[in-house]
């Protein structure tokens, strides 16, 4: 058991398996302070961003992405990888005007999360984005992200709720919206 951050055991060991542009596989041993020797892989990815985009109405801008891992389309936030070093304030503007063709004038942090910890250091920025202004930038090569569709939260929720919103990042998105509204009042 880890019961303090004395417990946390030393990386002895580091062995890279695959670079992408994007993230790298690694396995790394670790030892802990009883002598015990585990090993474990780790796919490092330079984090991301989720971004709520909220019109004056209130409704979400929702977009359809191609996610070629699960073989379909499926409809989300805009988000997007942050470059190593990269703000992710910085980030979550830029992705906005790719994604959307809108900027911010009010961008707002509203949560964060480890996305897989068990196997991955991606952690996402979620923004509350507001008081937007139409200021396409263009999408990244081989994105193929159609016009924003307006959607009011409520039927955000009824997707969630029915399990017809399986983009997780989203689902988070909407649970750090509930908080940060019910405490904004």
């Amino acid at each position: 058991m880890i019961e303090s951050e004395d417990d946390i055991p030393t990386i002895i060991s580091n062995e890279q398996l695959l670079t992408t542009r994007k993230f790298s596989v690694s396995t790394d041993k670790l030892r802990f302070k009883d002598g015990i020797e585990i090993s474990r892989d780790i796919v490092s990815h330079p984090g991301a961003v989720a971004i709520i985009a909220e019109d004056e109405f209130g409704d979400w801008l929702m977009i359809e992405q191609y996610r070629h891992s699960t073989r379909r389309v499926l409809l989300e936030i805009p988000a997007g990888t942050r470059e190593v070093g990269e703000p992710a304030d910085v980030t979550a503007a830029r992705e906005l005007r790719e994604e959307t063709g809108y900027s911010a004038k009010s961008l707002t942090r509203i949560g964060g999360a480890w996305m897989a910890p068990g196997w991955c250091t991606e952690y996402i920025d979620f923004f509350l984005a507001s008081q937007l202004e139409h200021s396409p930038l263009a999408q990244d090569f081989g994105e193929r992200i159609g016009d924003p569709i307006r959607m009011k939260p409520t039927a955000i929720e009824e997707l969630i709720l029915s399990g017809r919103m399986e983009d997780a990042k989203t689902i988070l998105a909407f649970t750090y919206y509930k908080m940060f509204v019910s405490s904004s009042q």
